[in-house]
C-alpha cells in the first residue's frame, strides 16, 4: 500500500507541475485544486500512517472531486479519447492526462481496495457539496483575477444568463450527490467488518 500512495502522490505532484509550468494561474482551476487535495491527503497518509488515520469521510470527498474532474473534462472535449492529449500536448498535456484522468483512477482504485472496514455516513454526499459550492462562489468572487472571467462554461453568466448558469449548477450538484452515493455504494459492497 506504501508504495502504491507514494506513486499516487508523485504522479500528483507531476501533473500539479506540468500544469504550473505551462498555464498562467493554474490555481483557479477546480482540477488543480482537487488534486492538491488528493497530494495532501495521501501525502498525510504516507506521513502518518496507522499512528493517526484520516476520516474515510475526508477520502470519500477527495475522490469525489477528482471523479467529476475526470467526468466534467472527458464530456467537455466530446467524449475524446483521453490519450489525445498526449499527442503532442507537451508539458500541458501530460499535465492534463495525469489531473484528468490517471489521478481520479487511481483514486477510485485506492478507494475501493483500502479502508474498506472503515465506515462513511450515508448523509455524506451532502456534506461532500460543501467544497464545490464555495468553489462557485470563489469563481464569482474572483472572476476578474482569474485566467479567463469564467474558467468553465457553464459559469459564463455574461453569455448564458443567470436562470441558465443556476440550472447548470443545480444540475452539477445533483450529479456530486449521484456519484457521492455511488461511491458509498462501492464502499460498502467492498466493505469489510468494522475495526472494533
Amino acid at each position: 500500500m506504501t508504495a502504491w500512495r507514494i506513486l499516487l502522490v508523485t504522479a500528483t505532484v507531476t501533473g500539479l507541475v506540468c500544469l504550473a509550468m505551462s498555464i498562467g494561474r493554474p490555481w483557479a482551476y477546480f482540477t488543480v485544486q482537487s488534486n492538491v487535495m488528493l497530494a495532501l491527503y495521501y501525502g498525510g497518509r504516507l506521513l502518518h500512517g496507522r499512528r493517526n488515520p484520516a476520516a474515510a469521510g475526508v477520502k470519500g470527498a477527495v475522490t469525489l472531486y477528482l471523479l467529476v474532474t475526470c467526468l466534467v473534462n472527458y464530456v467537455s472535449r466530446d467524449l475524446a479519447n483521453p490519450l489525445a492529449l498526449l499527442d503532442g500536448g507537451g508539458m500541458r498535456g501530460l499535465g492534463n492526462f495525469l489531473l484528468h484522468y490517471v489521478m481520479p483512477a487511481m483514486a477510485l482504485a485506492d478507494w475501493a481496495a483500502f479502508d474498506r472496514s472503515r465506515r462513511v455516513r450515508w448523509a455524506a454526499p451532502f456534506a461532500w457539496l460543501g467544497y464545490p459550492l464555495l468553489y462557485g462562489a470563489f469563481v464569482f468572487i474572483a472572476g476578474p483575477d482569474l485566467p479567463r472571467r469564467y474558467v468553465y462554461p457553464f459559469l459564463n453568466v455574461d453569455r448564458l444568463g443567470w436562470p441558465a448558469v443556476a440550472s447548470a449548477s443545480l444540475a452539477a450538484l445533483a450529479a456530486f450527490v449521484v456519484l457521492g452515493y455511488a461511491l458509498l455504494g462501492i464502499h460498502r459492497l467492498t466493505a469489510e467488518p468494522a475495526d472494533p
